[in-house]
């Protein structure tokens, strides 16, 4: 054997393959996407004796001959780069499912093990499998497992060393057979795929093609083979299967609650308004105490000491670029938390079934909802969660329209604008802008159907998996991963656009109203000038608020009022601060709890802007420029986070067009809105 022994984990959606990575990868996880596509590629790396191994997961897949992107990946993992071990990952409670994708795999004559996962579940449900048994049918050992407590997890380590080539059990016709020896492909899966269906990556040769018009005069080759598995599988599951009646699961108990015609839309968003509190209520105390952090950095790098230019670099450009990037973590750690834990416990699977129908009339399955709300909280996690969306047209087409649901970063100015212009009726015009931004995301995925290329019309299984708890340290760890892995990505491109900002405001002279910045700002109002807004403060806050809605607030402070100088900070007294606002996080956080299961405020948050503030904006614009202000504000695109996320997932092309419908959604919509209060 050689010494690095690749293996690769295949089974079914919903199986606990990632809960047995998971288990055995301690501290070795690492996660990444698939070349060419944005599927997350889970792999570890241990040592075994002498053997070094490389383990990764592949997409979960129902059939090596799907046509999804995920299971084409699996696809042409198995058949290009075969793995050394093949672990097939068996759902113990649903047996016979599995077992059609264990039977293929046999096919492709690879050493292989059965990992009978979640036996305590199957035997809540009063099932026994007699994994001995299994083994001698299938030629392959097959082990039990409870992969989230990691019960069986050292036992499959150990089994990788001795895994052997299972036997091709499936009996197919005999002319179909026939055909399968006179192919004399590589592995029998390959021979029997070609003669039976057409798979995406997998070339039709000629004497196949000849093969399959003499066996479709006999009968449909294709459903002869689909046929013969599931026998197959039917069989197995009997000889080794024990059942006992143990009556209504508590999932079918859950299910008539949660899949109630009546109740359950209600409850689906009032579960979905929770992870919103959970995420603003969790993230509020963080995000101040990274706002001490910057603080005190920033009193420090005063007390230097330094010329006015080098000091202004550090404080308004690193520190202030730094602080930016830093200030979305704990909005999405907390956001990629809530989504791991819904997709792990069976709640998301729900709403495939729940919305279904209410999300037919865009063109879109019921699950696309999930990260279309996911955008009220935060643009940038909802547009990796459109992940969870298997049709890549689909995923598309909800990224783009995510940017017009307006996050919690723009309500700093909803607030700020409909209090000066709107006193009697801001609760109303903030609603407004709410409902704006959705029918105009809704309508942007109507309009993209004919323009978004579509993947095929397969819409797959809608599978509803049972109800489980789930570890905990594994949703915490993905969720790390994932926030790590936008920092990563996005850090960049948001550190370079605040550098930019404030290299504007400081040539030539370093003077705001002299600086390039204002020079800009003033040309900005050109355009703007149909929608009311003639002020360059107003026009020019427009640029840095492409960086981060949060700083809009503060750039029309600066441009009103003047910068205020930071004070000097003392190393002492800047760790002093430091604690007390990690004390003060921390007990923030504690409080957070008995608020997350209150009843929520239906007021708006105080106005926080600077003092004078309101004054100087209302002599800036009219009523109807500041309603055309806040469409504007609301449909241009939400930040350079987001841009960054959309050129992750979609690339470049798909970035560029999604600002430039963006902006022009805004201002066509800003126009109507002015005109209209005119």
């Amino acid at each position: 054997m050689s010494s690095v022994l690749r293996v690769a984990t295949v089974g079914n959606p919903n199986v606990g393959k990632s809960s047995l990575i998971n288990a055995i990868a301690g501290s070795n996880l690492s996660v990444g996407n698939w070349p060419g596509t944005t599927v997350d590629r889970l792999s570890i790396s241990f040592t075994l004796g002498q053997v070094r191994v490389e383990w990764v997961d592949l997409p979960g897949t129902y059939s090596l001959a799907g046509a999804t992107s995920e299971e084409s990946i699996t696809r042409q993992e198995l058949l290009t780069s075969p793995p050394d071990v093949v672990v097939n990952v068996v759902d113990a409670g649903n047996l016979e499912r599995n077992l059609g994708l264990t039977l293929e795999l046999s096919e492709l004559g690879l050493p292989m093990l059965v990992v009978l996962n979640l036996v305590d579940e199957a035997r809540a449900h009063g099932i026994e499998i007699d994994a001995r048994k299994l083994s001698d049918c299938l030629g392959v050992e097959a082990i039990e497992t409870v992969a989230s407590s990691g019960q069986g997890c050292a036992e499959v380590k150990e089994a990788l060393l001795r895994a052997s080539r299972g036997r091709a059990l499936v009996e197919y016709p005999e002319y179909f057979q026939a055909a399968v020896r006179q192919l004399d492909e590589s592995n029998r899966w390959r021979a029997v795929t070609l003669l039976s269906e057409d798979v995406p990556g997998l070339p039709m040769t000629e004497a196949a093609q000849k093969l399959r018009r003499q066996l479709e005069q006999v009968q449909d080759p294709f459903l002869s083979v689909a046929e013969a598995r599931l026998k197959m599988a039917r069989h197995l599951t009997c000889d080794v299967e024990v059942r006992v009646d143990r009556g209504v699961s508590r999932t079918e108990k859950i299910d008539r609650l949660l899949l109630h015609p009546l109740l359950g839309l209600p409850l689906f968003l009032i579960g979905m308004l929770e992870v919103f509190r959970f995420t603003y209520e969790f993230s509020a105390p963080w995000i101040g105490f990274l706002d001490v952090v910057k603080g005190v950095l920033s009193g420090w790098v005063t007390s230097w000491g330094l010329a006015p230019l080098p000091q202004s670099f550090l404080i308004s450009g690193v520190i202030g670029g730094a602080g930016t990037v830093a200030a979305f973590s704990p909005v999405l750690f907390l956001l990629y938390l809530a989504m791991a834990f819904l997709e792990a416990s069976g709640l998301l699977a729900r709403t495939t079934f729940l919305f279904d129908q209410v999300m037919k009339w865009v063109g879109l399955p019921g699950r696309s909802l999930i990260p279309l709300l996911l955008g009220f909280g935060c643009n940038v996690p909802a547009i990796y969660s459109t992940r969870i969306l298997p049709n890549l047209g689909d995923r598309l087409r909800v990224a783009l329209a995510i940017p017009f649901m307006a996050c919690s970063a723009r309500l700093t100015v909803f607030v700020l604008f409909a209090a000066i212009f709107f006193p009697k009726t801001a609760p109303y015009v903030v609603l407004g802008l709410y409902l704006l931004g959705l029918f105009l995301g809704l309508l942007t995925a109507l309009l993209m159907r004919r323009f978004v290329p579509q993947d095929s019309d397969k819409t797959g299984i809608m599978e509803m998996p049972p109800y489980r708890f789930p570890s905990w340290r594994a949703v915490s760890r993905q969720a790390w991963l994932r926030t790590y892995s936008f920092l990563r990505d996005a850090a960049g491109p948001i550190l370079g656009a605040v550098l930019l900002v404030w290299f504007l405001h400081q040539v030539p002279s370093g003077k705001p109203e002299n600086s390039l910045y204002a020079g800009v700002s003033r040309a900005l109002t050109v355009p703007l000038a149909p929608l009311g807004i003639h002020d360059w403060r107003l026009a020019g806050a427009l640029m840095p608020g492409f960086i981060a809605k949060e700083v809009v607030v503060g750039t029309l402070g600066v441009s009103f009022l003047g910068e205020e100088p930071v004070p000097a900070c003392g190393l002492g007294e800047g760790v002093q601060q430091l604690a007390v606002g990690f004390g003060v996080a921390l007990k923030e956080t504690a409080l957070a709890v008995p608020k997350l299961f209150g009843v929520p405020s239906a007021e708006l948050p105080p106005d926080e802007s600077p003092s004078g503030l309101s004054t100087a904006i209302s002599r800036a614009c009219d009523s109807a420029g500041a309603l055309a202000y806040l469409v504007f504000l609301l449909l241009y695109t939400p930040c350079v986070a987001t841009v960054a996320a959309v050129r992750s997932e979609f690339g470049n092309r798909w970035a560029i067009f999604s600002v430039l419908w963006q902006v022009s959604v805004a201002w066509i919509a800003g126009w109507i809105a002015y005109q209209a209060m005119s």
